[in-house]
Parts: C-alpha cells; sequence; structure tokens
C-alpha cells in the first residue's frame, strides 16, 4: 500500500495548490485550473506551456510564476522552478507565495533548516492570514512525514477563512491520509468533490484511502467515480489497472492500463507494467513486442531481460527465451534471482523435451522456495520418466510442504513404491489411499497387488481382503471395474483351490468367464472341473495362475 501512496502522491501532489481560489487577477484563473488539469492526467509539459503563456501574458503577476514552478517541479524541472520562484520574488517580493515555494523545494532536497527559513517568513509576511500562502506552506510541509501535523494546523486555519475553499479540502484529505485516518480523509475528499463536481482528484484520492483500508470494492467504485467525473484522469485508470493486476482481472487490467498510457504525457516508464498486465492476460504477441521495445534501451534493466524471457517461453519462442536468459543470469545480482526464474527455465526445456534439464532446474527452484506447485511437477515428472527412486523421494518433499498429499499423489507414490519393488511402503501408501477413496475398487487392487507380492504362496492370504473388497465394490458397477474384477476373480478363485473349497473355487471362475468370456484362465479350469466330474476325481487345473 505504501508504493500506491507513494505513486498517487508524486502523480498528484503537485496539483494541490494550482487552482487557488484568491488569485490577484481573476482571468488568469482559467489557465491555472487548465494547468491544473493538465497535471491531474500527466501532461505536464502541457501544464509548463500553459502557465509560460500566462506569465508571458501578466509578467506583472508574481503569483503565476509560483504556479509555473510547481509546474516545472511536477516536470523534473526543480532547477528551473528555481529560477521561476526567484523571478516571482523579484517581480513582487511581497509574493509570499514564492517563498513558500522556495522552501517547498528544500523540503523535497531535506534541507529541512533553509525550507524552515523560506516557509516561516512567507508566513509571517502575510499574518498567516492569507488562504493560498496557508495552503502552499502545508503542500511543502506534506513533502516531510515529521511535519503533518503542522500541515494540518495551517489547513484548519485556512478552513477557518475559507470554508468552501477546495484545494483546502484536498490537502486536508491528503493530510488526514498521512496521519491514518481514513475517516477524517473521506470526509474532507467528499467535502472537496461537492464544491467541483467535476474534478477527478477527490474521487480518486477516496478510492486511494479504501485501498490502503483494502476495501478493494469500494476503492474501484471511487476510481470509476473519478473518471465519471472526468473522463481523463490519468491516475485513476492507473490505480484500476493495478487493481485489477492484483485482483488477476488481465483483461480488465489491460484495458485500464491502455487508457492511462493513451492519457498520460510519459507513458514511457509504465509500459514495464503494462507488459506485465499483456504477461497475465496470456497475449504473449503484444508483451513481447513491448519487451522488445524495452531491450532496446540502453539503460535497460535485468527485470527486462527476465520477463522477455518468461513472455518467449510462454509464447514457444525457446531459442529466444534461451539467448535472453543466458543475458538475465549474466546481469542479474546473485541475490535478485528468485525461484520462479528457475521454474521458467525449467518450464522452457520442457516445451523442448529436455526433461533432464527440466528437473534440474526445478530442483533449483525449491532450494529457493518450498513451493507446492513446482514439487508437483518434479515429482510428475520424475513418475512419467520412471524414475521411481527420485519420484518417491520428490514426492516426500512434497508432502512437506504441503502437508498432505492428493489422492492422485497418493496413488503415483504408492505405484513407485511397488515398481521400486517397496511393497510394505507400497501397502501403507495404498491404504492411506483407501481412507480418502474407499468406494474405488482399483485402490483395493493395487493394496492387494502389493501385499501379494509379500506373500506369494498365500500361506497368509495377505490379498484376500483386498481382493475381496474389489468384488464388493466391483460387482455394483462390473463395466467401470472389468479390469479389477478379473484380477480379483482370477486370485480368488486359485486361493480357493489351494485351500480346497473346490465349490468356491468353480463359482469364482465361472464369474470371472461370465465377464471375460476368453479368459484361459478360467476356462482352463472350467474344463478341468468338468473332466474331474467326468472322471470322478479331483481336478487338477492347468494354468489356474
Amino acid at each position: 500500500m505504501k508504493e500506491v501512496l507513494k505513486r498517487a502522491w508524486s502523480g498528484g501532489m503537485f496539483l494541490f495548490l494550482i487552482a487557488a481560489a484568491t488569485l490577484a487577477v481573476a482571468q488568469e484563473a482559467p489557465a491555472v485550473k487548465q494547468a491544473r488539469q493538465q497535471m491531474e492526467i500527466e501532461q505536464t509539459n502541457k501544464a509548463v506551456a500553459t502557465m509560460t503563456e500566462a506569465v508571458k501574458a501578466n509578467p506583472a503577476d508574481a503569483s503565476l510564476l509560483y504556479y509555473l514552478g510547481l509546474a516545472q517541479i511536477a516536470n523534473g524541472e526543480k532547477e528551473k522552478a528555481e529560477i521561476s520562484f526567484q523571478k516571482g520574488l523579484e517581480v513582487n517580493p511581497k509574493e509570499a507565495l514564492n517563498l513558500a515555494g522556495k522552501g517547498y523545494l528544500r523540503m523535497l532536497e531535506n534541507n529541512v533548516t533553509e525550507a524552515k527559513t523560506q516557509l516561516d517568513q512567507a508566513l509571517a509576511q502575510t499574518k498567516s492570514k492569507n488562504v493560498s500562502v496557508l495552503k502552499a506552506v502545508a503542500m511543502a510541509y506534506l513533502a516531510n512525514d515529521k511535519f503533518t501535523n503542522d500541515a494540518l494546523t495551517l489547513l484548519q486555519k485556512a478552513k477557518s477563512i475559507n470554508s468552501s475553499d477546495y484545494e483546502t479540502f484536498i490537502l486536508l484529505g491528503d493530510t488526514y491520509t498521512k496521519l491514518v485516518k481514513g475517516g477524517d480523509a473521506v470526509s474532507a475528499f467528499e467535502t472537496a468533490a461537492s464544491l467541483d463536481p467535476k474534478s477527478g482528484t477527490p474521487q480518486y484520492k477516496i478510492g486511494v484511502v479504501y485501498q490502503r483500508s483494502k476495501n478493494l470494492t469500494s476503492a474501484e467504485e471511487h476510481f470509476k467515480n473519478a473518471i465519471a467525473a472526468d473522463p481523463n484522469y490519468a491516475l485513476a485508470y492507473k490505480e484500476l489497472g493495478e487493481l485489477y493486476y492484483n485482483q488477476k482481472k488481465a483483461a480488465e487490467a489491460v484495458k485500464a492500463y491502455e487508457k492511462y498510457l493513451s492519457l498520460t504525457e510519459r507513458p514511457e516508464p509504465a509500459k514495464l507494467r503494462y507488459a506485465f498486465f499483456l504477461f497475465m492476460a496470456k497475449d504473449y504477441k503484444k508483451a513481447n513486442a513491448i519487451f522488445d521495445e524495452l531491450l532496446k534501451r540502453p539503460d535497460v534493466s535485468p527485470t527486462v531481460y527476465k520477463y522477455a524471457a518468461y513472455a518467449a517461453v510462454e509464447s514457444g519462442e525457446l531459442e529466444k527465451a534461451e539467448k535472453l536468459f543466458e543475458q538475465y543470469f549474466s546481469k542479474a545480482p546473485q541475490a535478485d534471482i528468485q525461484a520462479s526464474d528457475y521454474v521458467y527455465v525449467g518450464k522452457m526445456y520442457q516445451k523442448e523435451g529436455k526433461d533432464s534439464l527440466m528437473i534440474v532446474n526445478f530442483k533449483k527452484s525449491l532450494e529457493l522456495e518450498k513451493n507446492a506447485e513446482i514439487a508437483q511437477s518434479v515429482a510428475d515428472t520424475f513418475y512419467k520418466l520412471k524414475k521411481y527412486p527420485d519420484a518417491i523421494d520428490s514426492y516426500k518433499q512434497l508432502r512437506d510442504i504441503k502437508t498432505k498429499l492428493s489422492s492422485q499423489d497418493l496413488f503415483s507414490l504408492g505405484k513407485a513404491y511397488y515398481y521400486n519393488k517397496q511393497f510394505n511402503e507400497a501397502d501403507t501408501t495404498f491404504g492411506q489411499l483407501a481412507e480418502l477413496q474407499p468406494n474405488i475398487s482399483t485402490v483395493y487392487a493395487w493394496r492387494a497387488r502389493s501385499v501379494a507380492n509379500l506373500d506369494p504362496d498365500l500361506k497368509q492370504s495377505l490379498a484376500k481382503p483386498y481382493f475381496e473388497k474389489v468384488v464388493e465394490i466391483g460387482e455394483a458397477n462390473p463395466d467401470k471395474s472389468k479390469a479389477d474384477l478379473i484380477e480379483a476373480y482370477s486370485y480368488l478363485g486359485y486361493y480357493y483351490d489351494t485351500k480346497g473349497d473346490f465349490k468356491t473355487a468353480k463359482a469364482t471362475f465361472e464369474k470371472l468367464k461370465a465377464i471375460d468370456p476368453t479368459n484361459e484362465k478360467a476356462i482352463a479350469y472350467l474344463d478341468a472341473i468338468k473332466k474331474a466330474q467326468q472322471q470322478q476325481k479331483k481336478p487338477k487345473p492347468q494354468g489356474s495362475r
């Protein structure tokens, strides 16, 4: 939230005094208001031009040089602002606004001692009765957190002098926001909105307050209200874009940011954010175009290489992605490399069919961050590659991260144990799976297979209860459980035969033949029974197991 407030402050702190109601010459107010509106939509070059023309038209009005200085500060031209404030004092030494402007610059430079001297002089010169000067000094104070309460005192005095001054309430709202008094801030901004319904600033700032308190629904509502009041209010579109981005609403984020970029005079600093939004929206073609543009800058940062590589992976430009990753890893400080970087390198190798290299990078990712999604990919990939010992270790690591494995995880882990001939562990794992999925025949079939390997001579009858469970579940839906039933009937038929229960063995093999008419074991056993009956002697089944 601090970053949101920082963006809001840096984007709008210079506009608060632009529309002061106490200008010396009434006909000059439209130029000041126009400059303020231009700064609201981040067209600071135009704001400087507007105020420059106003100064030329009215060279004797020193207050205009103050507003020109504010526009220059907003445009990143502090040295020029210093000249404007000084010239204003030369035109009219009694115009305290320019003293306040100089104090404001010193505050921005963190030269508090000199700033206080200038600001105190401005207040003394007007005997603290001029609303414009009170606001100008308060704004300067708001540039330093140590003076927030001093700003509040001055603004309350300005309010007592003129209770219908729009800018006073905007600054009061900002002051209360800094003091973390959200209710008071909203009230002040609402008053400002009632005084100037066509300004987007009050509603925008209410949105920032709600955003700070994580009331995103209300924040969105007020950002939209700001746009309704002023369809060209750039910062509202920008914050809507950020809000939607954080809510994973990719399409809305892109749309809002595109509008912001069309309004701001300086779209370049925001293009990286825009590329992120396009990336989230899976518009990789557009994202790649933005990244390609950013990569041409002489001051390109490692972050640009990083996300350009991500986008190239997603769009399938794998050769390009490899080159970008090489540049990123060579330029980025080791401390800045994140787990997600190795994830994307792993995804790149996965798309290239290089599973071993994919796993190497996924493991590097897990060393930096215990991420369940990545641990899942590692375990599933080892299982797919039939590297069962590695799969077992990976599913164990996944259990440590997730705390509880899913049914599919347990199923894969159980089979990995089985194929690795760790039948006790397989039995335990399938037992855990049966607790989660007690009505699936395949679970019991795998558990039966596992313990059958521990009891190959059927001396302990370990598999019998589990195959009986397969029959219990499978006979309710034989089409779905046919393969499991075939295995269960085959085992149980052989079991009953070895125990001398030929009647039950015969009935079991008859069930086996009923669902699998060509089953060789069932046919052989039943033929043997038939021959034995004809010969009236004990059958000697062949191939029953």
